[in-house]
C-alpha cells in the first residue's frame, strides 16, 4: 500500500480491489522541487460493473492523460486534462469498462514554473491541458497517441512517463526566492501539530496576512483552507491505519476542540461522518 494513499484515497483497500495503481517512475532529482509524483491507475471491470473512486488531495494541480472509460465532473473519457486544486469536497471519478490514467502530481505552487496560468483560475474544476500547456500536443504527439488508443488501448505508461518527464525538464524550471519561501512554509504545515494559522505563522515567522497572499498567489487557495484540509487528511489517515482511540480524541488530536465542528468539517470534505468512515471495513488497511 503506497504511504501517500493513507488519508488521500478513501476506502483504499476497496479501491485496490477495482483498479491497479503504480507510481510508474521515480521523479528526476532536478524536478523533485516541482513534481511530487507520477502515478498511474488502470482498470478492467466486467461488463455492467462500475466503481467510484474518491480521493482527498492537498491543493495541488494534476496533469492527467486519460484513456478508456471514466466519468467525472466537467469531463468524460479520453484526453489530456489539467485539474485544479480541490477545495470543496472530495474528488470523485467513476470508472467502468477498461481504461487507465497517467498523472503528474505537481507540488503546491509549482505549476507557475511551467505555465503563466493562475492556479486560482481552475480551482475545483478541470480544463483541457492545451489551455495551460500549448506546446504539449505538438511536443508529445498527443493527437496521434489518443487516436491510436481508440483501437489499441492505453499506451505503455512507463514510456509515456519518460516522455512527459523529458518535456518537463525542457522547461528548465527555476527555484525562485518566493517559491522557496512557500516550500519552507509547506514543510512546517505538514507537521500534524500545526493545528491553527496562528501556530503556522509563529513557526514560519511570517505574518498571517502575508501567508494568505502567498498561498492565494501560488496555490490558488487560502491558507486556512489548506491547513484545515491537511488536518482532515491526517484524521482520515489515522482511521485508515487503525486509530484505536475515541473519535472525540481523534478530533482533539488534530486541532478540533469541539466534536460537532470536527464532524461537520469531516463530512463536508469526505462525505462521511467520522463514525461512518471508521465503521467501513474497507477503510482500514492492514499493513503487511
Amino acid at each position: 500500500m503506497p504511504q501517500h494513499f493513507f488519508g488521500r484515497v478513501l476506502k483504499p483497500g476497496e479501491m485496490l480491489e477495482h483498479a491497479r495503481y503504480s507510481s510508474v517512475r521515480v521523479v528526476a532529482e532536478r524536478l523533485r522541487p516541482f513534481v511530487k509524483r507520477y502515478w498511474a491507475v488502470e482498470w478492467d471491470l466486467p461488463e455492467g460493473k462500475s466503481y467510484q473512486t474518491a480521493t482527498l488531495s492537498e491543493p495541488t494541480i494534476h496533469l492527467t492523460f486519460e484513456f478508456g472509460d471514466s466519468r467525472r465532473a466537467h469531463v468524460d473519457g479520453p484526453g489530456a486534462w489539467v485539474t485544479g486544486p480541490v477545495t470543496k469536497r472530495r474528488f470523485d471519478v467513476g470508472i467502468f469498462g477498461r481504461g487507465g490514467v497517467f498523472g503528474v502530481n505537481f507540488q503546491p505552487g509549482a505549476t507557475l514554473a511551467f505555465s503563466e496560468e493562475q492556479p486560482a483560475s481552475i480551482r475545483d474544476s478541470t480544463v483541457p491541458a492545451e489551455l495551460w500547456f500549448p506546446r504539449l500536443d505538438a511536443d508529445l504527439g498527443l493527437s496521434e497517441m489518443f487516436a491510436q488508443s481508440q483501437s489499441a488501448g492505453a499506451p505503455d505508461f512507463s514510456e509515456l512517463a519518460a516522455s512527459v518527464e523529458s518535456w518537463l525538464l525542457s522547461w528548465r524550471p527555476q527555484m525562485t526566492p518566493s517559491f522557496k519561501r512557500l516550500k519552507r512554509v509547506l514543510d512546517i504545515l505538514s507537521d500534524p501539530e500545526v493545528v491553527s494559522l496562528k501556530v503556522l505563522s509563529e513557526r514560519a515567522d511570517i505574518g498571517e496576512r502575508t501567508l494568505q497572499r502567498i498561498f492565494s498567489s501560488f496555490c490558488g487557495v487560502g491558507v486556512k483552507k489548506v491547513l484545515a484540509r491537511a488536518r482532515i487528511i491526517d484524521a482520515v489517515a489515522a482511521i485508515d491505519r487503525g486509530w484505536d482511540g475515541t473519535l472525540a480524541d481523534l478530533g482533539t488530536h488534530f486541532g478540533w476542540f469541539d466534536q460537532s465542528h470536527f464532524s461537520t468539517d469531516f463530512v463536508r470534505v469526505t462525505g462521511f461522518s467520522p463514525a461512518e468512515y471508521a465503521q467501513r471495513k474497507s477503510a482500514r488497511v492492514t499493513r503487511g
